[in-house]
């Protein structure tokens, strides 16, 4: 045991510790869903454009992890371009324990910075330790395209950025208390990136010394910077480019002054504002309001979360304004707008139309849209909103939430009838998978589990019903073979006995002289004997069920009842009437018995002329009818609990009962030789239905709707058994 599992944790770890490797192109549609599994956004707003990955707001170190923590020796290398100034981008590398937040994990980064034009490598560890800063010549410009490499192998970490002209700038340091591994990730911090021709690989020592070569043949050692990097005009330039940025028409307007103006203003208006949404359309928010600026000529990428200046035709909307025609300048990097916590009931007024909020709901219905994008249909109280997200990376997590789950979304507010479809009050344009979370797992209650209990508890009953049928039917076939036993015991015993001793005693009449006293006593007793032996023989017959399979109910009831008044004066009817089916072997016994046990109580004390037995078959049940003209039952004589009292009786009463059957005993005196009362005799019915009798339900134990009645009506009184009716 010990030795499987040691081998099953080395093979693991084998397994875990393969050579890395990842390609991503980042496309979109169905290729991006299955070549995007395993990525891990804290912060930050991804989305895939174009074959590549962005990050298009400026949050402080927003990270997009992949990977396995058990990578140990890996390059990592993409093409990178800043979307603005003033911040870095590139990779985390042997990363672990990651948080939403600014260096927020236990991992090394390497990327290049512009606010400084540098190469930059450092460790986190929830704190940053800055180990290298390479200046690069040409400088790090946004949206430019620059090569970045980042290499681990055991203690020594490389990095390496290349320009567009091919010019190579490495820096590189050896940490002793090295990190030995953990997954990759992007990251960018205070701006916007793009990532693209993303590659993953296993190091060898060999990538180590290539990657350093470049860096030697340029002189450079231990990461010292050339004299010519740290000119003053390399800190000057970004400083000027900021400082031109920072130009600003002061006669901006504030947005909520838009709907202030007068309709069909000649002349264009100015804004400022912070940029809550880029795509689909462009919303810009400040203090006082929100506005969509559809089909804006933007001088350079902006992003979420950038100060912009946008110039336009302003056009009154129901609850906003759009500024048409309108031309967007990025001002400076700003801290991302937070959401304005709300209620559906609240947006639903319009009043925070084109603004960044939070609200929740409950998931009623979703929609895919072109294959990508996906609407959501939510309820919250008596208002329903529609949720729409266009990012395919957002629609296959908003998908991941199941019909009834309570979300809580973040997104742009609009009312425009575009994107509500002229069925709900608002809409709300969604950014990220960072938008959406669910608060509230969907009822468990729900009809699709309601469905599945009420199969699971019918396949129990059914099993509970069969498994009650199998028993019954074994101890039935139990019964039958013990019978089928007795019979063959009595046939052997019992019978055979009575047959020699009949012979022997015949043997000894003939001895006997003509007329003697012995003679006559011997005569009395040869007729003891016939008779017991025909007894015997009609018990045997009894006992064997086979007899009812072959011949049918009604023909053993008639050779029950002629053995019993054979020779005598007693005239025995039998008849059936509707269609004879064939009754369950259980059914049949029990009928057959408690009408051989009517007809031999009329024989035996009832003294009648004539015996009708009929049996009546109906669509869905079987009745038995014994009637005779005798002397019946007197209401004067002794009464139990259980009926008249007698075996005879009781035993036909507990028969009925375990095939639930309806039992009737009606009686009226009279003196059956004669005929003094006119109406008089006993009818005995039981009645049973095929469909409880098929399969005597296990309820029927427990006596709950128990299906026997017995009772014996007399001229003036009614006794019960069971169930009285």
């Amino acid at each position: 045991m010990v030795l499987a599992v040691c081998v099953g944790f080395l093979a693991y770890r084998s397994w875990t510790r393969r050579a890395p490797y990842f390609h991503g192109s980042f496309r979109s549609g169905l290729e991006e869903r299955a070549n995007q599994a395993g990525w891990q956004a804290f912060g930050g707003t991804w989305q895939v454009v174009d074959g590549a990955m962005q990050n298009i707001s400026d949050d402080r170190g927003a990270k997009l992890m992949n990977g396995s923590r058990d990578w140990h020796n890996y390059v990592v290398e993409a093409d990178v371009q800043l979307l603005g100034e003033s911040g870095d981008a590139g990779f985390v590398i042997r990363a672990s324990n990651e948080e939403v937040g600014v260096d927020s994990y236990d991992g090394y980064f390497a990327g290049i910075r512009d606010a400084d034009e540098t190469l930059i490598m450092g460790r986190a560890d929830y704190g940053w330790h800055e180990m290298q800063t390479i200046p690069i010549h040409t400088g790090v410009h946004a949206a430019t395209w620059y090569h970045l490499k980042v290499l681990a192998y055991e203690c020594t970490l490389v990095a390496s950025a290349t320009t567009n002209g091919g010019e190579v700038t490495t820096a590189n340091f050896e940490d002793e208390n090295c990190l030995t591994e953990g997954r990759f990730g992007l990251q960018s911090y205070s701006t916007g990136a793009v990532w693209k021709n993303l590659e993953v690989r296993g190091a060898t020592a060999e990538d180590v010394q290539a990657m350093l070569l470049p860096k030697r043949q340029r002189g450079v050692v231990g990461g010292s910077p050339g004299q010519d990097a740290w000119s003053d005009q390399r800190y000057i330039e970004p400083m000027q480019r900021e400082l031109e940025g920072y130009k600003a028409d002061l006669d901006a307007l504030p947005i909520g002054n838009l709907k202030l103006l007068p309709p069909n203003l000649p002349a264009p208006v100015t804004v400022h504002g912070v940029v809550t949404m880029v795509s689909p359309v462009l919303f810009v928010q400040d203090s006082t309001g929100g506005i969509a600026i559809p089909k804006a000529t933007v001088s350079k990428p902006v992003e979420i979360g950038d100060a912009v200046e946008a110039r336009g035709d302003a056009e009154q909307q129901e609850f906003s304004s759009v500024l048409r025609h309108a031309t967007v300048r990025p001002l400076w990097s700003h801290t991302p707008v937070p959401p304005v916590s709300v209620t559906a009931s609240q947006a639903a007024t319009g009043a925070f139309d084109a603004q960044f909020i939070e609200t929740e709901g409950r998931l009623a219905s979703e929609e895919r849209e072109n294959g990508q994008s996906l609407v959501l249909k939510l309820n919250e109280g008596s208002q329903t909103f529609l949720a729409i997200a266009e990012n395919p990376a957002l629609a296959d997590t908003l998908h991941s939430f199941k019909k009834g789950s309570r979300l809580r979304l973040r997104g742009v507010c609009v009312t425009d009838r575009a994107f509500a479809r002229d069925e709900v009050p608002f809409a709300l344009l969604m950014r990220s998978a960072e938008d959406a979370e669910m608060v509230e797992a969907p009822p468990w209650w729900n009809t699709r589990h309601v469905v599945f209990v009420l199969l699971v508890l019918l396949t129990i009953m059914l099993g509970l019903q069969y498994a009650y049928i199998s028993i019954k039917r074994t101890r039935l076939n139990a019964v039958m073979e013990e019978r089928e036993r007795l019979a063959h015991e009595m046939h052997d015993t019992l019978a055979q006995s009575f047959a020699g001793l009949g012979f022997q005693l015949e043997a000894l009449c003939d001895e006997a002289e003509p007329g003697s006293a012995m003679r006559s006593q011997l005569e009395s007793t040869v007729g003891l004997v016939r008779y017991g032996h025909l007894e015997a023989r009609r018990n045997i017959a009894a006992l064997r069920p086979g007899n009812i399979e072959r011949s049918g109910l009604a023909a053993a009831l008639e050779q029950a009842a002629q053995a019993m008044v054979q020779g005598g004066a007693i005239a025995v009817t039998v008849s059936a009437r509707g269609e004879a089916k064939q009754l369950p072997l259980r059914v049949a016994d029990t009928l057959f018995r408690i009408g051989q046990e009517a007809i031999a109580n009329a024989v035996r004390h009832a003294h009648p002329h004539t015996i009708q037995v009929r049996l009546v078959y109906g669509k869905s049940s079987v009745r038995l009818l014994v009637r005779d003209d005798g002397q019946g039952f007197s209401t004067e004589g002794e009464v139990t609990g259980l009926g008249v009292q007698g075996f005879g009786i009781e035993g036909m009463g507990k028969r009925a009962d375990a095939i639930g059957a309806v039992l009737r005993i009606r009686s009226s005196v009279g003196d059956g030789a004669h005929g003094t009362h006119g109406t008089h005799g006993t009818l005995i019915s039981v009645r049973v239905s095929m469909a409880k009798a098929g399969a005597y339900p296990w309820w029927r134990r427990s006596g709950f709707g128990s299906g026997v009645r017995f009772g014996i009506r007399g001229t003036a009184r009614r006794y019960g058994y069971g169930k009285t009716v």
